[in-house]
């Protein structure tokens, strides 16, 4: 295990907390540059939270305030964002795990977001950051390594070439820490191929517009994270009453469809409204649909 950079370690970071007054949030966004290997962190304006909310609404603000029109997809001043869902790390079904990426597309050079579930962004939150902003380029791979207010960048030399699984299981084992949680790229993203998922927790995928192939552009291997702090809510008994009512009609007639044939279940939906993706989207209509 080789230290690139330490790139945060205060003694004590209390104010930032106390100036964000909303419960659920972490309250602060972590910048890395990764061409200068230096960082910083900044409070989550309130403002920002109210109006946007978390996840596509945190990304895409965030994508629009800090891009420079022109800039290429794999232009190592191409940010590339980390946002959780508002809902990230608490009891409410069917968003208690949704976080998101942004960036611009290497499909399009247009606003790519990509989201995923599983265990990375609740981890995230636990580290203390709702928004993570990685921009530049690194000389060599590397990957960033987030405890709680440690954020260092670490060497991934050995990662390049990987798969996904192989290099959850590597860095897991470097670190001595089965509980640290990653999102990765494998071979495609590092070879810059378009369409690149990013993977985390070995199943769950980031895999729309291409994400994976702005972290390879950046030589960004993996993003690993491990928190300790506790995600508070403002009313805690009303919160479980509203989540457990979500619960209830989350098992209703209504997405009965859903249980049994997930997805698929708005095959003949789409197709009626004309809006069934068929022949790569050559067409929008399936004459075969049933």
């Amino acid at each position: 295990m080789t230290l690139i950079t330490r790139l945060y370690k205060p003694s004590g970071n209390l104010e930032l907390r106390e100036c964000f007054v909303l419960e659920g949030y972490a309250g602060k966004i972590l910048y890395v540059d990764l061409t200068t290997g230096e960082s910083r962190t900044e409070p989550l304006p309130e403002k920002m939270a109210e109006d946007f909310l978390g996840g596509a609404g945190f990304g895409i603000k965030m994508i629009t305030d800090l891009q420079r029109p022109g800039t290429d997809a794999f232009d190592p001043e191409n940010p590339i964002v980390f946002s959780l869902g508002t809902f990230c790390g608490v009891m409410v079904p069917g968003a208690s795990s949704k976080w998101g990426v942004a960036g611009k597309s290497p499909p399009s050079n247009a606003l790519g977001e990509a989201y995923s579930t599983g265990f990375f962004g609740a981890e995230m939150r636990r580290a203390g950051y709702d928004i993570v902003v990685v921009t530049g380029k690194a000389k060599n791979p590397i990957y960033l390594y987030i405890e709680d207010e440690s954020v260092q960048l670490m060497d991934a030399s050995h990662l390049w070439g990987k798969d996904n699984w192989e290099t959850e299981a590597m860095i897991k084992e470097e670190l001595g820490d089965p509980g640290v949680r990653l999102a990765s790229i494998g071979p495609a993203g590092e070879n810059l191929v378009r369409f690149a998922c990013i993977i985390n927790d070995r199943l769950r995928a980031a895999g729309r517009t291409g994400m994976g192939a702005i972290m390879g552009s950046k030589n960004f291997k993996a993003i690993a994270v491990r928190g300790t702090a506790d995600i508070t809510v403002a009313d805690i008994e009303k919160f479980k009453e509203l989540s457990f009512e979500m619960y209830k009609r989350a098992k209703g007639p209504a997405t009965e469809k859903y249980r049994g044939l997930g997805t698929a279940g708005n095959v003949l939906v789409l197709n009626k409204a004309a809006a069934m993706p068929t022949r790569n989207w050559q067409d929008a209509v399936f004459e075969g649909a049933e």
